[in-house]
Order: C-alpha cells, then sequence, then structure tokens
C-alpha cells in the first residue's frame, strides 16, 4: 500500500529528464503535484499504475482521476475560462510521465497548450516556464 503523504515513485525516464527540485515538492502551488489538483490527480493515478502501461495517454489518465474537466477548449482559448481544466490536464500529463515514463504526443501538445494558459493566468512563474520548457524538449 502507498503511502498518500509521499509521491509515489518516479519512473526512471521522468528523473532522468525533470531533474527540477519542484518536480519532487508537493507543497509547491506551481509544482506539477503541488496544487490539491495536481497531488489528487497523480495520488488517484498511482492506484491504478499497473493498468497504465506504454500505450496509456493523458485521457487515460483523465478518465481515471474522473477528472471534472469540461472538454476541449477552441483555437483561442481564454485563459480566465480554462485556468481549472488547464491545472488538470498538466497534472494528467505529469503523472502519466512520472508513473510510465512516457507520453503521447496528443496529450504532450495539450499539456503544452495548457501550461500556456497557465502562464498566461498566472504570470511567467519560474515552475510553469520550466515545465513548459521540459515538456517542449521532451524525446518520446
Amino acid at each position: 500500500m502507498m503511502n498518500e503523504e509521499e509521491l509515489p515513485q518516479a519512473h526512471k525516464n521522468f528523473t532522468r529528464h525533470f531533474t527540477a527540485t519542484f518536480y519532487e515538492d508537493e507543497s509547491c502551488e506551481f509544482a506539477p503535484f503541488g496544487s490539491d489538483e495536481g497531488w489528487d490527480t497523480l495520488q488517484e493515478a498511482a492506484e491504478y499504475r499497473n493498468e497504465l502501461n506504454s500505450g496509456s495517454t493523458v485521457a487515460d489518465v483523465l478518465e481515471i482521476t474522473e477528472a471534472p474537466i469540461s472538454g476541449e477548449w477552441g483555437k483561442t482559448p481564454s485563459a480566465e475560462e480554462w485556468y481549472e481544466d488547464a491545472t488538470f490536464i498538466v497534472a494528467a500529463a505529469f503523472t502519466l510521465l512520472r508513473l510510465t515514463g512516457q507520453i503521447d504526443e496528443a496529450g504532450r501538445v495539450r499539456a503544452l497548450e495548457a501550461l500556456d494558459i497557465l502562464i498566461e493566468f498566472f504570470g511567467d512563474e519560474p515552475e510553469l516556464l520550466q515545465q513548459k520548457e521540459d515538456l517542449q524538449s521532451w524525446k518520446s
């Protein structure tokens, strides 16, 4: 049984690529697992870790965790309207990466869009900018 007070063990691909200390920080609000949404997404998905594999997607994580997202945003998503959905999408993307060491391309693109929304809404927070840079440089 996993201790819910700690982050679940990260896949080696995750720890090799995502090296900033905030990726292990559950108290930094702008870290993937520091917000309540990020923490809950990771903890809930970790319960299904053995069902997640190299073919799993960000959409699968959103479904498993029953994330309350509204759906697809249009070509010019408003940060004010979509920042809550964006928070869950980023959390699901980094959860998938942490647990499986991979991410589907559609999920990666959606997570990058979500990070843009969060950056527009919250400003140039260093953790958000670093997540975007790290996700952009991720090689499948």
